[in-house]
């Protein structure tokens, strides 16, 4: 798994004065910005979504293209190359929140309301406890 993922983006000239910029290595990506630095801030956080989906997926990341195999289609597009730095991202991915249903009795949902208590609290501090990690251990 690398760390450090860099891929060229095509930066298109809008017609309202920002840009519009794309993956060539990843169909279907589009990516809108006031200017150049707030659409290469936006490619940022799209490569690291596209490269966390890829790894959720257990799919290989696409090779970055060349350059000089990028077709542009106006003479007033560039090629700049975005880099994304992933740890930080696949924590903030692995500490956000997921829903996941359990069952337990009527009768003892009423009463765990009944006395306030955090079910998803009480449920995570369980976990942990059964897989015995620390409370205050942070999972990526």
């Amino acid at each position: 798994m690398t760390n450090h993922i860099t891929y060229p983006v095509v930066v298109e000239k809008a017609e309202d004065g920002g840009v519009g910029m794309y993956f060539p290595d990843f169909p279907g990506t589009a990516v809108l910005g006031i200017d150049i630095a707030d659409g290469v801030r936006r490619a940022r956080e799209m490569l690291a979504d596209l490269v966390l989906e890829k790894e959720e997926q257990g799919q290989q990341l696409p090779e970055p293209s060349s350059p000089e195999n990028i077709e542009l289609l106006d003479t007033t597009d560039r090629i700049v190359f975005v880099d994304v730095y992933m740890p930080p991202y696949r924590d903030e991915a692995a500490n956000k929140a997921v829903t996941k249903n359990c069952t337990l009795p009527r009768w003892l949902r009423d009463a765990g309301e009944e006395a306030g208590l955090n079910f998803s609290q009480l449920l995570q501090t369980s976990i942990k406890k059964a897989l015995h990690i620390k409370p205050t251990e942070r999972q990526p």
